[in-house]
């Protein structure tokens, strides 16, 4: 009876609870991975291993012994992982594990700060509440994030920082972690734009400068001739990526390209390369006109840049050809939503709802083989984004934020 009066005035009197359980999680689920011989973290591997051969100078990409494991990023990027082959691999993954259950409690904790600064004043069991509720529907993304040591969650607190410093008028630091975040995958040119409509110059200017530094920092291992090999392997990777799941009414094709011509009339119109290049130059400018719209109904509403930023992270996934681990960069919207959950309307309220399940849904400890499967392979992940972005639209016209 006393430990659980204790438990609930903890809850009701420090901000921490729920980032303590998100800690406490990311635990328990290493233990389990290690006594269940799951502790493989696979896409760690490929960035551990790139690092060691970026330290000796030697080709990064499409190496034969990788199988299917092989490197698709920037050479730049395989810097950022140098401090871990001090160690071994064995010790790196533990390192790493921890490195990246830190980063995404971090961005946790960032979410909560943008989205609901009101309440870490009076109210610490609101933010312990809203902690809690992203868990519950961002765990299917954790967990593999986790599982497979990915870099979506460094990417996507990367820019949920550019987004912090952007809202605390500091856009020369928002656009430093843009840029770094370019080398890992390049989701981050979706802000250039933003940076325009804003009249925001000195943002795209360090931008530019800070991307043109880091291109360049793997001549610190490589001869020129050698780093213009390395860059060009790289570009001939992104061009591999953006022709990838090209087949618009390809199952698990994420995209909002194909997700509406499998589900739409646009599927009965008979695609030719030309028409697919119209049909996506069509939706492109539909998208940035209503993104304009968004940008321009929020001049007057204060802190109107979190849910710009929360809009544009949240449509990264579905504008690249990417897997469905990605979708948890609606955490931004995600918490933001929630924070403002009791001023939306019945209809609203259950879109985001709908959102929220459709997009933290397809577990598949739960499911199973079969019907993960068959989830997947509908989309429904992006249904679900697509149900959060309604959603911003719909509190941005209300005026909620």
């Amino acid at each position: 009876m006393m430990k659980s009066i204790s438990l609930k005035r903890y809850y009701h009197q420090n901000p921490w609870f729920g980032f303590t359980i998100f800690a406490l999680f990311s635990i328990l689920f290493m233990v389990l991975e290690i006594i269940n011989n799951r502790f493989w973290l696979a896409d760690f591997e490929v960035y551990y291993k790139s690092a060691q051969r970026l330290l000796a100078g030697e080709n990064l990409f499409r190496i034969p012994e990788d199988d299917f494991y092989v490197f698709k990023y920037s050479p730049t990027s395989a810097l950022y992982f140098i401090p871990f082959t001090i160690f071994s691999f064995a010790t790196a993954k533990i390192i790493y594990w921890f490195t990246l259950s830190g980063i995404m409690i971090y961005g946790f904790y960032l979410s909560a700060k943008l989205t609901a600064s009101q309440y870490w004043i009076k109210n610490f069991a609101k933010i312990n509440t809203l902690v809690l509720l992203a868990i519950l529907i961002l765990i299917v993304h954790i967990q593999r994030e986790l599982h497979l040591g990915q870099v979506n969650h460094i990417l996507l607190v990367l820019y949920i920082l550019a987004a912090y410093f952007y809202q605390n008028k500091r856009p020369k630091h928002s656009a430093l972690f843009l840029a770094i975040s370019l080398f890992i995958k390049p989701f981050a040119l979706i802000f250039i734009p933003y940076f325009i409509v804003k009249k925001n110059y000195q943002a795209i200017v360090v931008f530019i400068i800070s991307v043109i530094v880091l291109f360049f920092l793997p001549l610190l291992f490589y001869s020129f001739p050698e780093f213009l090999q390395q860059s060009t392997l790289w570009f001939d990777e992104l061009m591999i990526e953006l022709n990838n799941k090209q087949d618009l009414l390809q199952e698990a094709n994420h995209t909002i390209f194909s997700i509406l011509a499998r589900y739409t009339p646009v599927r009965l119109i008979t695609f030719t390369p030309v028409l697919i290049k119209t049909y996506q130059i069509a939706l492109l400018s539909l998208i940035a006109v209503s993104i304009w719209w968004f940008i321009n109904k929020g001049k007057n509403i204060q802190n109107s840049g979190v849910a710009e930023f929360a809009l544009l992270i949240s449509m990264i996934p579905l504008l690249s050809f990417t897997s469905h681990n990605a979708f948890g960069f609606n955490e931004l919207s995600i918490f933001l939503l929630l924070a403002f959950f009791s001023k939306f309307d019945g209809v609203g309220k259950t879109i985001i709802i709908m959102g929220f399940i459709f997009t933290g849904c397809n577990i598949h400890d739960l499911w199973g083989h079969d019907l993960s499967n068959f989830i997947n392979n509908i989309s429904l992940v992006s249904w679900g984004t697509l149900l959060i972005i309604i959603a911003l639209f719909r509190g941005r016209q209300k005026g909620i934020f």
